[in-house]
């Protein structure tokens, strides 16, 4: 597992808020001037898919990836997309046949999981970040929590897969638990919405890191992002990804959706039938650029 310098927390904040970081301590020790000083203006990598993933527990073979997203970076351009895939997708895993895409990361890891979406969108994607997410939790109780809207009541327990929510609609600051609750719930309304509610959460967790008073908490926040990601991005890369990220989120070009589709019950067991037809669309807008008027 490579072990970098600047790095990001989850999916879009992974970028956006680490960075936000990283600068807000620069102004502050002279190193990290020299450091950006040598580092080249023109980005490292100009345009870049990245496969993002959350995975519950260790990174490693056995655990299922909770989350899936493919960071499409325009350094040009400033601007950056994130598809979410939701976990169910009915997918051609290499080696494997037709399963759900979340069964790749179990299967072979992030590669395995780099080629599924690779073949899925039909797209080249040579990095992957994996972030743990119980990680994320231990982050989140470090700086405080984070105040989040919840929508509606959620309530569900269910003791063998370790689950226990119970939150109450409004805007309220959640510790990491109930972050963690509050992002997998799917009891009542599936994983779209579940989706809708990681992408918010990635804003609000933006917002939060970037806050003067998290910007200078003690060195554990690097500490603890360190440890909960394992990447094929070398350090220099992320660096320049990250400032690409900044002046993305900073100009409002940050641009989100998901993959449509059908239900489909095979064998009593669910999947998500991606929409072929949209699924290339989605990837001409917010990857090949052709992006509609409307998007955004």
């Amino acid at each position: 597992m490579k072990k970098i310098f600047i790095i990001t927390t989850i999916i879009f904040v992974v970028f956006a808020a680490a960075v936000g970081f990283s600068i807000g301590i620069a102004s502050r020790f002279a190193i990290f001037d020299i450091f950006f000083s040598l580092t080249p203006t023109t980005p490292l990598i100009q345009e870049a898919n990245i496969l993002l993933l959350g995975a519950d527990g260790s990174n490693e073979l056995g655990h299922r990836s909770d989350t899936v997203m493919v960071l499409h970076i325009n350094s040009e351009k400033k601007e950056a997309s994130v598809i979410s895939i939701p976990r169910d997708t009915l997918a051609v895993i290499p080696g494997r046949g037709l399963d759900k895409i979340n069964h790749a990361f179990a299967y072979g890891g992030a590669e395995l999981s780099r080629q599924t979406v690779e073949g899925l969108l039909h797209i080249s994607i040579p990095y992957y970040v994996v972030v743990n997410l119980s990680g994320i939790e231990s982050l989140i109780d470090d700086i405080g929590g984070v105040t989040i809207n919840v929508e509606k009541r959620m309530y569900y327990i269910d003791y063998a897969g370790g689950l226990d929510i119970d939150l109450k609609p409004g805007v309220q600051k959640l510790n990491g638990k109930q972050v963690m609750g509050y992002l997998r719930f799917r009891h009542t309304d599936g994983d779209f919405a579940r989706i809708g509610r990681q992408q918010n959460f990635l804003k609000d967790l933006a917002s939060e890191l970037m806050k003067k008073d998290n910007l200078l908490k003690s060195p554990n926040a690097f500490l603890q992002l360190l440890s909960c990601v394992e990447t094929n991005l070398n350090s220099r890369e992320i660096l320049g990804l990250t400032l690409t990220m900044r002046g993305a989120y900073e100009l409002g070009q940050v641009y989100m959706t998901m993959i449509p589709g059908t239900d489909l019950m095979l064998d009593k067991i669910y999947y998500w039938k991606p929409d072929v037809a949209a699924v290339q669309r989605i990837v001409e807008q917010f990857i090949n650029g052709k992006r509609l008027a409307s998007s955004g």
